[in-house]
């Protein structure tokens, strides 16, 4: 999620002791479609409501969990979206996550834990300049 666009910041969250900063993300629910997650996600995990504003693709990895009956592989899908802030203050959901914060932009490139949450990132910013240009723009009618 991004707010601003002289000088954009994007909204973290950060796990494992305020050590692995990342997008907010989690699961699709039963009936649930997967922009309504992302939203729904998002509120729950930092307390802040967005609008989508486009589809920013997936990405599947693959991880080992280590848990009593041994190693399970798993196999993740994660749907991204560009999506603008509407309201709420960034509020931690620590159940599930330590911090939530906004940053600019530059930090948030350095901050993030994955490389394919930056590519992710670089995708929304390129869409989110174009989007901003086109508000300050002389002949836009938005």
């Amino acid at each position: 999620m991004l707010r601003g666009c002289k000088r954009p910041r994007v909204l973290l969250i950060a796990t494992r002791g305020r050590r692995v900063w990342a997008l907010p993300k989690g699961r699709v629910e039963p009936g649930e479609r997967h922009r309504e997650a992302a939203l729904r996600e998002v509120r729950e995990e930092t307390g802040v409501r967005a609008v989508i504003l486009r589809d920013l693709g997936s990405v599947r990895y693959y991880f080992t969990a280590h848990e009593e009956e041994g190693q399970i592989h798993i196999s993740k899908t994660v749907h991204y979206y560009l999506m603008r802030y509407r309201a709420g203050r960034p509020t931690p959901q620590l159940e599930e996550v330590d911090d939530a914060a906004w940053v600019g932009v530059k930090k948030a490139l350095s901050m993030l834990a994955y490389d394919n949450e930056r590519a992710v990132l670089e995708r929304a910013l390129a869409h989110w300049r174009q989007r901003c240009q086109k508000r300050s723009s002389p002949t836009s009618t938005s």
